[in-house]
């Protein structure tokens, strides 16, 4: 394993900015997948070109340095605008978990859609 000097990230934990749709980016950083506007609602910065803060989970546009949440939405610094929006905050496994079951005693249901061990698929 190689060591990362203190204050640097390897290039594979640095984050990224994806345009998903035209009103939309998908911001990936530290191992959480985030949702949110595509545009400032400033004067209409591009977001995907903007600067992400890994460690506090923020967004700055690239136009006016205007700083957004990327958990909230909420503006933090910069032109007074309103917030952002943030449709969802995803974990960066999206693997299916475990599920209960409910009808057998501290039992262990295989997730919807898959084939319990040994059984026929």
């Amino acid at each position: 394993m190689t060591a990362v000097p203190a204050g640097r990230r390897r290039v594979s934990d640095a984050p990224a900015v994806r345009q998903v749709t035209e009103d939309l980016v998908l911001v990936e950083v530290g191992g959480r997948k985030v949702l949110a506007a595509a545009v400032c609602p400033h004067r209409g910065g591009r977001l995907k070109y903007g600067r992400v803060d890994g460690d506090r989970l923020r967004i700055t546009c690239p136009l006016h340095h205007t700083t957004f949440d990327l958990t909230s939405g909420e503006r933090l610094s910069g032109a007074a605008c309103a917030d952002i929006r943030v449709v969802d905050v995803l974990p960066g496994d999206l693997s299916v978990p475990e599920q209960r079951d409910p009808a057998h005693d501290g039992s262990v249901a295989p997730a919807p859609g898959t084939t319990p061990a040994g059984g026929a698929s």
